[in-house]
């Protein structure tokens, strides 16, 4: 599960039980294999399934955690050595209760996933089963009547492999609330504005599997399994997937041994019980160690700690680069005694977060290049943890791999270009595989990101920078399966400091290169560029070039309205529209041309979000004047004039909030669009085979999206795209 668990700007107490909606029945859910349950795919969304499996455990947590009192559950764990309730370092802070009763239902299903408890037998049973203490298996001090209902709520859980296989997600301290089950009932919008302000994500198990495989496959020509830490652990859902991979490079490792290999920290106190939980099941589902359940849930326990990662430190780095009076700082090494030297592998999904308001800013940012310029409560804090990356592995052999963002490759501003900045200078092979939210998206159907994954491996005498890239993935859900084992990367020649491009094979690598060299801007070409709304539009000459500020499979490029009628009947949309006005009808024409090329478009997918279009895109479109001298820009105004001729006459509107706008695609004109990109290339003096790629780019691009999606339609503004 992914877990940004945190607002940082300050302490939170948030219940790990609640009132319940009905579930979802587990039989409508249609489930195909129960091989993959963790995997989104089409017809299987993976929060539907999780809330489906996940109800009777909630039920069961939420019936032993208001008949607890504080003092019975702070007794109880104590008694039992299920460690504290909370940490004073903790960012979330969690009630005794919640603890007690969650540590009881993960005890009972750990059981239960394994095959040591059967469907029947209740709590107390596991109890016996999982401690050696016969004190702390009466577990004394919780009441036979709320006992009876979370054994009730039990009772209802069957399929054994099935919870194995889900048991990250359900539990995840969250609860139901995506995107689908809002939709379902109302009630768990409010998990669902939880998990968006903490920036909580599910991260598939495919996903999970693939990054861990990318950092681990390099070192397999080491004796020794590896070490690997998740700063920002979650419901260990990375760490699952390390153990399963050490597994299988590594056989005759005892499996236990291979997960006490495995480290996390999460500022969730109850996020690192689960963990330890989910790695006690996998170890015991691999094995049959001669130690009780709980003497190896206490050795693996001592691998997790619950803190603000952004306070770890590398024991070499202490004293160089952090201030004298800085306070609350940890080195990883003392914060894990267990853990002899370095990390050699880091994994994991960082916040989706801003920082908040924090005392240690002076402290981060003496820590952090991407932090070095004036750090601010709404600065990022994923960049952080990528660069916790690079700080807390060991020396070469070492390699890492984040989930975050697409704004790492395409946000401006002085925190992203430091932190692109840091991996120019940083040794190593790094390569960056970017997702599209649509049609389909890494994190599934209820969770709509831009996703990149960052994988970083550096060897021993390493002392070069290389950078590989690849284009922005779009695919249908039935093609996940095939999407990882097709991921290719293309080399890059040129600096990623201002953005990293999104380009698939040598042939856009070089026409890339070629057009970034370019000092002519489109911004050259026209005379001003303002903003306006839809219903404006009427009092524009045909001078005026309109391109909305957002687009999918096309930019919505087009003329003044002579010839064409705005819808009438629904208000127009409020969203503004960028206004470039040219000296020249033939002007404004031959840049409605240019615009509207397959050329245009693809610069926009390879530099920009895959969403917004805007006034610094347009602007710094390396081509311009040079398009428009007297010995192009006739030829180029006629088709762009032809071209127009056919779009308008197919206009698409659509109503989205109550607001209607309109769009117009040129995807079906193929052979004035064609003579555009000619007339471009050939200006531009790009290969004959370039051409030939941004047809085929073009196409490729389009036919991904689902048949159900129109091609015009634009995407709802969204803040987390």
């Amino acid at each position: 599960m992914r877990r940004n668990t945190l607002e940082f700007q300050r302490a939170k107490t948030l219940p790990l039980s609640c009132t319940l909606p009905p579930s979802p029945p587990k039989d409508r859910l249609r489930i195909s294999s129960r091989a993959d349950l963790a995997t989104p795919r089409r017809g299987h969304v993976l929060s539907t399934v999780s809330e489906a499996y996940g109800h009777p455990v909630r039920r069961a947590a939420t019936a032993l955690s208001v008949a607890l009192s504080v003092e019975e559950s702070k007794s109880v764990l104590h008694r039992c050595g299920l460690g504290p309730a909370g940490d004073p370092g903790a960012w979330i802070i969690r009630t005794p209760c919640d603890i007690l009763a969650w540590s009881l239902v993960s005890i009972w299903l750990t059981g239960f996933a394994v095959g040591a408890i059967s469907r029947g037998q209740g709590i107390r049973r596991a109890a016996a089963w999982f401690f050696s203490d016969p004190e702390a298996a009466s577990i004394r001090g919780v009441s036979h009547k709320a006992l009876a209902d979370a054994d009730e709520a039990l009772a209802s859980c069957d399929d054994p492999a099935a919870y194995l296989e889900l048991l990250p997600y359900v539990l995840d301290p969250h609860g139901p609330g995506s995107r689908l089950s809002v939709r379902r009932d109302g009630q768990t919008r409010s998990a669902r504005d939880a998990k968006r302000s903490h920036g909580v994500y599910y991260t598939p198990a495919d996903v999970a599997n693939y990054m861990v495989a990318e950092t681990i496959r390099p070192l397999l020509q080491y004796s020794r399994p590896p070490e690997i830490y998740d700063p920002a652990c979650g419901t260990a859902v990375f760490l699952r997937a390390a153990f399963a991979m050490l597994k299988a490079h590594w056989p005759n490792e005892p499996p236990f041994a291979l997960s006490t290999n495995l480290y996390g920290t999460d500022i969730d106190p109850w996020a690192i019980q689960a963990s330890t939980f989910i790695l006690l099941a996998d170890s015991l589902a691999a094995d049959s160690p001669s130690q009780s359940p709980f003497d190896l849930w206490r050795r693996l326990r001592s691998n997790f700690a619950c803190v603000d990662a952004l306070r770890i430190d590398p024991s070499h780095q202490r004293t160089a680069s952090i201030p004298q009076n800085a306070q609350n700082r940890l080195v990883l090494t003392q914060l894990f005694p267990n853990l002899r030297h370095a990390p050699r592998v880091i994994v994991g999904n960082p916040p989706y977060a801003r920082l908040g308001s924090r005392e240690d800013h002076t402290e981060l940012s003496a820590c952090f290049a991407s932090l070095a310029h004036s750090p601010t409560p709404a600065s990022e804090v994923f960049p952080l943890f990528v660069e916790q990356m690079v700080r807390l592995a060991a020396p070469p052999p070492a390699t890492g791999t984040m989930v975050v963002p697409l704004s790492l490759a395409s946000k401006a501003g002085r925190q992203f270009t430091a932190l692109r900045t840091l991996i120019e200078r940083t040794p190593g092979d790094w390569r960056f595989a970017f997702f599209d939210r649509e049609p389909h998206a890494l994190f599934g159907e209820d969770v709509k990101t831009r996703n990149s994954i960052l994988l970083w491996e550096r060897r021993p005498q390493q002392s070069k920078t290389t950078i590989c890239t690849g284009p922005l993935r779009k695919w249908r859900a039935q093609d996940r399966p095939a999407m990882f084992s097709s991921i290719r990367f293309t080399p890059l020649p040129s600096s990623i400091r201002l953005g990293i491009p999104k380009l698939e094979g040598t042939s856009q690598a070089h026409a890339f290169d070629l057009l970034a060299r370019r000092r002519d801007r489109f911004g050259h070409a026209y005379t001003t560029m303002n903003r306006v709304q839809l219903a404006q539009i009427p009092r524009y000459d045909d001078r005026t070039v309109f391109v909305a500020g957002t687009a999918y499979n096309f930019l919505n490029v087009f003329l003044g309205p002579r010839e064409w009628t705005l819808p009438s009947g629904v208000p127009l949309s409020e969203h503004p529209l960028h206004a470039i006005s040219f000296r020249t009808v033939e002007h404004a024409r031959a840049g409605y041309a240019l615009l509207s090329s397959r050329l245009a478009y693809w610069w926009w997918r390879v530099t920009q979000d895959g969403f917004h279009v805007t006034a610094r895109f347009i602007a710094d479109l390396p081509v311009g004047a040079d398009l428009f001298t007297d010995a192009v820009r006739p030829s180029l105004s006629t088709n762009g004039h032809a071209l127009w001729s056919l779009a308008c006459e197919h206009p698409t509107v659509s109503v989205n909030g109550g607001k209607a706008s309109v769009a117009f695609s040129p995807n079906r004109f193929d052979v004035e669009r064609t003579r555009i990109d000619g007339l471009v290339a050939t200006q531009l003096e790009l290969e004959p085979a370039f051409d030939r790629e941004l047809r085929s780019f073009v196409k490729t691009t389009i036919t991904a999206a689902t048949e159900s999606s129109s091609p015009c339609a634009q995407e709802p503004e969204r803040k987390d795209a």
